[in-house]
Order: C-alpha cells, then structure tokens, then sequence
C-alpha cells in the first residue's frame, strides 16, 4: 500500500493538566514488564499497565484519531480501540524496530490499522521516535524525530508501519499507546 503520509502529528493538543491526570489514574495501575506478542523479547524494555475501560478518554482519543485518519488521507475503515497501554521507559528502556500489525487477524477479522503515541511527559533525555519506510532498494526512508515531542503531543501511524523508541538516557519517558482496529484491507 503506498501512502502520502506515514504519520500525523498534533504537537501539544492534550494539555498539560490533562496528562498529570492521565499519569495520576495510570501510576495507580499495576505495571508489569512489557511483553512481545510476535517477536523477539529482547528488542523491548519497558512497563506496561493496561486501561481496559474509560470512556471519556476513549471518546478524547477517537476525536482526534479520526481527524488524523482524514487529514493524512488514510480513510481506513475503523471500528473500535483495542483497550490503552501506559507504558513506562526508564532509563536504558527502549523499544527495537517493529510493527504493530500481527501475522493473523483477530477471530474476528479485525485488523489493527493506526497506531497512536500520546506523550505524557517531558522530563527524559534520549527516547526518540523513528519511522521508516522500506524501499525496494534496501535502503529504508527514516524519520527520526530529533526533537522531543512537548506533553500532550500525540502522533498516529499506519500499524504496518515500522517504528522504534530509541533508548533513553536519562529520566523516564511516560506515554499512552494504542491501536484502533477494523476490518482487513481488500
């Protein structure tokens, strides 16, 4: 599939008190080490606690999730967010190259098809976003994002897209991750 865009950026569009909201409810969750569903355990180090239900934060994220669908000129047919990950690196954490896309599609046909970083802090140094896009000729088309994201700055993705967070070096990067699936593409 070839796409205009592979990201959407909306720098700062939670505030800040909204996110110490958000890092208040999660930091009261029971974080666990965060696991790898198809792939290698050792290209993640990270905590994850799980948001199973909360719908005031679920309609905030479809609002702009949706936006950015239309605005990157996806037009991927969604249907509902898998439930969200907080997701804590600490110092040294990172998470190797991946996609967030798994081999099969769920019992019922879902797929996931965007995937979304809400950042909650900035008080870390190192964590860095990257994006890249294969090319036939081996060499892929990267976008790192060298510049640290502000609090509330939230970026969205095609879930087939490779991606990473580079190693942090100092402090702890606290984000809000997740995926809106529909179904498979035609």
């Amino acid at each position: 599939m070839y796409l205009n865009n592979t990201n959407c950026v909306s720098m700062g569009k939670f505030e800040p008190d909204y996110c110490k909201k958000l890092i208040s409810l999660c930091d009261t969750l029971k974080m666990n080490e965060a696991k790898i569903q198809d792939g290698n355990g050792k290209n993640r180090s990270s905590k994850v606690a799980w948001i199973k239900q909360n719908d005031t934060l679920y309609n905030d994220m479809n609002t702009i999730i949706n936006k950015h669908n239309e605005s990157a000129g996806w037009n991927f047919d969604l249907v509902e967010f898998e439930p969200f990950q907080y997701t804590i690196y600490e110092e040294g954490d990172h998470y190797d190259w991946h996609i967030d896309s798994h081999t099969k599609p769920y019992d019922n046909g879902f797929i996931r098809k965007i995937s979304f970083t809400l950042i909650l802090n900035e008080d870390y140094e190192g964590g860095e976003f990257e994006l890249a896009t294969p090319t036939p000729k081996g060499n892929n088309q990267n976008q790192k994002f060298t510049g640290k994201f502000t609090t509330g700055t939230i970026i969205s993705f095609p879930s087939f897209v490779w991606h990473k967070v580079h190693k942090v070096t100092k402090g702890t990067r606290k984000v809000l991750v997740g995926w809106i699936v529909g179904p498979s593409f035609a």
